[in-house]
């Protein structure tokens, strides 16, 4: 499934290239409820995911679960993003608008996430990251 998304930062030549790309795969994938790209090139075997809203964690089998039960979404726009990395581990962080169909009705939702990400053997790997909304 391809995710349509205004990315408007995916250029900045602040950015750090790989990891940017990256972590555009980890919100395309994830809303487009690929699993198989999260798990085979975005995600380290060690992720953890964390609710921002009740900090609760999940781990892979919640994670998928979670994935792909999301109701339908439309109109992604995913900006702010910055990036911090030191030596072998990174932060990016992002803010996704988006709409979702909830019981028969768009509605309009913001969020932003945090994903902590290492090198390892040349590749960045995401092994933590917490999303919660945002007005």
């Amino acid at each position: 499934m391809t995710v349509e998304m205004d990315n408007r930062d995916l250029d900045n030549p602040a950015l750090d290239p790989v990891l940017r790309r990256l972590d555009d795969l980890f919100v395309r994938s994830y809303y487009g409820k690929d699993l198989e790209t999260l798990w085979g090139t975005v995600l380290d075997a060690s992720f953890v995911f964390m609710d921002g809203a009740d900090g609760r964690k999940a781990g892979r089998p919640e994670f998928d679960k979670g994935c792909l039960a999301q109701p339908p979404f439309r109109n992604l726009v995913h900006d702010q993003v910055a990036t911090r990395i030191e030596g072998e581990a990174a932060v990016v962080t992002a803010r996704n608008r988006y709409e979702r169909l909830i019981d028969g009705k768009w509605v309009a939702f913001s969020t932003r996430y945090v994903d902590v990400f290492r090198r390892a053997g040349g590749e960045w790997r995401c092994f933590f990251a917490t999303v919660y909304k945002v007005l």
